[in-house]
């Protein structure tokens, strides 16, 4: 092989990964929104705590199929954590995976908290129970008064978290 040939051969192996994730959020679609700030299609991708969990919040390595979310249009299970007393509505709070995790002492790690920004008039209702929080993610690790936080979603949108039907569940 003569070395131009080589070079764009290796070139071309070592930018695949990029590329593959690039089709793959642009076929996810999710890139555009409405005036309410929701995606055009009303489609919002579901992404779980496993996945959320893949960022290495020390290093900020993050896989490709967590990359491909980022800045895409998602519903996020979880639990709400109000950062204030405000009886009106939650405009500002933490999401986490369970019930316990709260931010205390040692608070959850980074990559298992969403700081999450409501849009007004779109928070979730004050309940002990589980909620989808509907927004558009990002991946960005940063230093607050409640520690590190790996993520921020722009919510415009809540509803109670429901279980699948039984037709839905894998088998045992």
């Amino acid at each position: 092989m003569q070395t131009p040939t080589k070079i764009a051969l290796i070139a071309g192996i070592a930018l695949l990964p990029i590329a593959a994730v690039v089709i793959y959020g642009i076929s996810k679609g999710g890139g555009t929104a409405d005036e309410d700030g929701k995606p055009v299609d009303g489609q919002y991708y579901e992404v779980d705590w496993n996945l959320l969990r893949e960022l290495d919040f020390q290093t900020g390595t993050k896989p490709a199929k967590l990359a491909a979310v980022d800045g895409q249009f998602v519903k996020v299970p979880g639990f709400v954590v109000p950062l204030d007393d405000d009886d009106t509505g939650l405009s500002e709070f933490l999401l986490v995976p369970s019930p316990q995790a709260c931010i205390h002492v040692p608070p959850p790690p980074p990559n298992q908290m969403v700081m999450v920004r409501m849009k007004a008039g779109t928070a979730p209702q004050r309940s002990w129970g589980p909620v989808w929080i509907k927004g558009r993610l990002h991946i960005a690790t940063t230093e607050s008064q409640y520690g590190k936080i790996s993520y921020l979603l722009h919510g415009n949108g809540s509803e109670p978290y429901q279980m699948p039907d039984a037709g839905e569940l894998p088998p045992p």
